[in-house]
């Protein structure tokens, strides 16, 4: 049964996507390349987020399982895809896009009866913080949902493992989505997620992770830090940047990590399987370290993962000379 509706969220994901792809020139959702941090040449649709939470929601849906966590869930993904979608329309500016952030996330929390008070306001935090992680890893074709379905696999494991199937099963769904619209958004894209996508997807990731972060005081707490370290440390790293070099930390500009690495001479493919990599290096030591039994294991994965870095540093400055 559930691996049915999987497949009817993967195809249904898969169907809906050229649809809203030509949705997108009818509305305007259309990413127009006016600007040098663009990495395409000519105009993107950009809604493809609609076709993967309507998918993903469906999914929900049909799996009937509803609980005010899954129902919270469902209803941020919805406000968040039509925020984002405004965003990809008519260009929010970025403080008005936090607000809404804000306010559509504290809502979801609070109805979703997870968190409270002080714990509640850091739940918050964390998910507004995701949101915008994910937001700003969106700038390679294939490179957002490549490692958001990377890190729905990690978060299905560790609820798996800690028993919690239906979460597990959640993450699954929305891995589906996402590898279904990869294959649209993959180089040379034909449509991006747009901010109703990456958006909604930091939203949908954030609010999964909670049951992780609220285990307990102890190292697997720190779980969810390893699922998610490529789009945090890419998030602080791009507003220490700006703020150190005098400019708004919402300022865009073309130093992402994922720009770096593309400077370096390396194509949009290598490029993104590399960070699709790292994503899941520091997955797989999340997912252990959510375990007490595995503490050992993931700090033997550590140095690997350490080495995997270096390495990849030594590749792209030998790629940079070549």
């Amino acid at each position: 049964m559930y691996i049915l509706i999987g497949a009817f969220v993967f195809l249904l994901c898969y169907v809906l996507t050229p649809a809203v792809t030509r949705l997108a020139w009818r509305i305007g959702a259309v990413d127009v390349p006016l600007d040098g941090r663009r990495m395409h040449r000519r105009s993107i649709p950009r809604d493809g987020g609609i076709a993967i939470f309507l998918a993903f929601l469906l999914g929900l849906t049909v799996l009937n399982e509803w609980d005010p966590f899954l129902l919270s869930l469902a209803f941020g993904c919805g406000i968040m895809v039509l925020v984002g979608l405004a965003d990809d329309i008519f260009g929010l500016g970025a403080w008005v896009k936090l607000l809404f952030q804000t306010a559509v996330v504290t809502a979801a929390v609070l109805g979703s009866g997870i968190a409270s008070g002080i714990w509640g306001a850091l739940a918050v935090f964390w998910v507004v913080l995701l949101i915008n992680a994910h937001n700003f890893i969106d700038g390679m074709d294939g490179l957002l949902c490549g490692c958001g379905a990377i890190e729905c696999l990690m978060l299905g494991a560790c609820f798996f493992v800690a028993g919690e199937g239906i979460l597990g099963v959640v993450a699954l769904y929305l891995m589906a989505t996402c590898l279904a619209f990869r294959i649209y958004n993959r180089y040379p894209a034909h449509v991006f997620a747009g901010d109703c996508g990456s958006e909604a997807l930091g939203f949908a990731l954030g609010m999964l992770s909670l049951p992780l972060l609220g285990k307990g005081i102890d190292l697997s707490v720190l779980a969810p830090l390893f699922l998610f370290a490529y789009p945090i440390i890419d998030l602080f790293s791009a507003v220490a940047r700006r703020i150190l070099h005098g400019y708004s930390p919402f300022r865009a500009d073309r130093a992402h990590l994922h720009h770096r690495i593309f400077a370096a001479g390396i194509s949009h493919a290598e490029c993104t399987n590399i960070l699709m990599s790292l994503c899941a290096m520091s997955g797989v030591v999340g997912v252990l370290i959510s375990f007490e039994g595995l503490w050992l294991l993931a700090g033997i994965l550590c140095p690997f993962a350490a080495w995997f870095l270096v390495s990849v540093k030594r590749y792209v400055l030998l790629s940079r000379h070549k």
